[in-house]
């Protein structure tokens, strides 16, 4: 699977992503992204594959901004759609890329990924792209599939991983020179 096979998925999906999303994860992610993270009102974070804007309208109540990346400009027109006025006040949308963020070294406090890392040709590489935008101190959050045995999902869902385990997780974090990683299922389904 290829980075252009994982935009037209979700170019072509982008109208029914909020429902069809609800059979793998919901608000719990937020609460746990929140708390991991530890942001706060003067916070600046990067939702990166924001899609149709989950992680920024449940993060952005808590911090002073999100900026959603994605890379499938018609998940963008979703996220707009969703989000409203929130757009205009407290999100910024924009067209962009996993491994090259449109956004300058050390420019936020945290990078969220939410289902993200899987569709990810180079995880490590991602890890280190989200890093490289973190100020010195903050916290890169990644949200994704355990490892499974559902290989449909490569063709039916442009999974370039079947999921990841604790191991691969701590490799991806160590590798990418992150500090203080942990892993933590959450035991949605």
């Amino acid at each position: 699977m290829e980075a252009k096979d994982v935009k037209a998925f979700f170019e072509r999906v982008a109208g029914d992503w909020d429902t069809m999303r609800l059979a793998y994860y919901d608000e719990r992610v937020i609460e746990k992204m929140a708390e991991v993270s530890r942001v706060g009102v003067n916070s600046e974070v990067a939702d990166v594959g924001t899609g149709t804007g989950f992680v920024a309208a449940g993060i952005s109540p808590r911090v002073k901004r999100v900026i959603g990346i994605d890379n499938a400009p018609a998940m963008l027109e979703m996220a707009r759609s969703n989000l409203g006025a929130l757009s205009a006040s407290k999100v910024d949308l924009m067209v962009g890329e996993i491994l090259r963020l449109p956004l300058g070294d050390g420019s936020v406090d945290a990078a969220f990924a939410n289902m993200v890392l899987h569709h990810s040709e180079d995880p490590t590489a991602m890890l280190r792209e989200m890093a490289r935008v973190v100020r010195p101190g903050g916290t890169v959050v990644i949200t994704d599939e355990v490892a499974h045995p559902y290989a449909w999902m490569r063709e039916e869902h442009a999974d370039v991983w079947l999921g990841f385990d604790e191991h691969q997780v701590e490799r991806y974090f160590a590798v990418a020179g992150l500090e203080g990683h942990g892993y933590e299922p959450l035991g949605m389904q």
